[in-house]
């Protein structure tokens, strides 16, 4: 089975948001991009589709970003690959 790259690209935020998840602190799109070697535009409408999907929360204002909506040994592969 063959994985699209922006399958692979959420994986990989939300593996970066699942690093993060004991910090508490949102991660910007552009952090996460620069960390995971994804591209940011790209980024931002795969971050939108895994919110509508209840994967991640959006926080908003100077100090916002992306966290897990929920625990991360609650979210599987498959969650991901149905929300992309």
């Amino acid at each position: 089975m063959n994985i699209s790259s922006r399958c692979e690209y959420a994986c990989r935020a939300v593996l970066e948001l699942a690093r993060n998840d004991h910090n508490e602190s949102p991660m910007t799109a552009v952090h996460i991009a620069t960390l995971r070697d994804i591209p940011e535009k790209y980024l931002v409408h795969i971050l939108l589709q895994l919110k509508r999907a209840g994967i991640v929360k959006s926080v908003r204002g100077a100090q916002g970003g992306y966290l897990l909506a929920r625990t991360a040994d609650s979210i599987t592969l498959l969650d991901i690959v149905h929300a992309i």
